[in-house]
């Protein structure tokens, strides 16, 4: 789950960027969900939390 405090200014940067971190060559992207938030805890603008498998 991505969380961003400003979906109109962040999500085209943030769905550009996503595949480089999270998908290899020929794989698809994670599943995902992206809300907006009103803010967070600190003054970030993203928020992600992860659920991972070692295979």
């Amino acid at each position: 789950t991505v969380f961003l405090t400003d979906m109109k200014k962040d999500f085209q940067s943030y769905n550009r960027i996503y595949p480089e971190y999270f998908a290899g060559p020929g794989k698809p992207n994670p599943t995902r969900t992206t809300v907006e938030v009103g803010a967070l805890p600190t003054q970030i603008a993203i928020e992600l939390k992860v659920i991972a498998a070692k295979r």
